[in-house]
């Protein structure tokens, strides 16, 4: 068996390969979680490229590397998953438009109208009122607002 590799030191480009294999595992397997092996693969990889390590330290380091990655990055993940304003309002549509002051810009007749979001115009419904009204988005269903008239709104 002397064609089998010895590992009485493993080089670098081992770690390095280990940690690209791992990424290609991260993009086959759903979820989060072999990046931060593959982060500890490369750091350590790194590590053995300036200090000879002995194998037993590597694989204790790897493993040590592996777990400090996984909760670092979990922590991290998470912090992004919970996110802000704009992580509440991913996917959310229209109802992320609920509570913002607008204005009618094709008048509310039996009940439909349009109003003007940002740069676009949109379908919107609520009591009759006139072009230029300032109103409230009470809620959404879909692409259409549903709006109330600001009580007192100045036009």
């Amino acid at each position: 068996m002397d064609w089998l590799p010895t590992f009485e030191r493993v080089q670098p480009w081992h770690w390095w390969v280990l940690g690209a294999l791992l990424l290609i595992l991260e993009v086959m397997a759903p979820g989060i979680f072999f990046v931060w092996l593959a982060m500890a693969a490369f750091m350590l990889g790194l590590l053995v490229f300036v200090l000879p390590l002995p194998v037993a330290l590597q694989l204790l380091l790897f493993a040590a590397l592996s777990v400090a990655a996984v909760v670092v990055g979990r922590r991290y993940v998470g912090r992004l998953a919970l996110g802000g304003d704009e992580g509440d309002s991913v996917n959310q549509g229209a109802h992320r438009l609920v509570g913002r002051t607008v204005t009618v810009t094709s008048a509310i007749r039996n009940g439909v109208g349009r109003v003007r979001v940002g740069d676009s115009d949109w379908r919107a419904t609520g009591p009759d009122l006139p072009e230029g009204t300032s109103v409230l988005i009470v809620s959404a269903d879909g692409t259409t607002l549903h709006v109330r008239e600001i009580s007192g709104s100045w036009v």
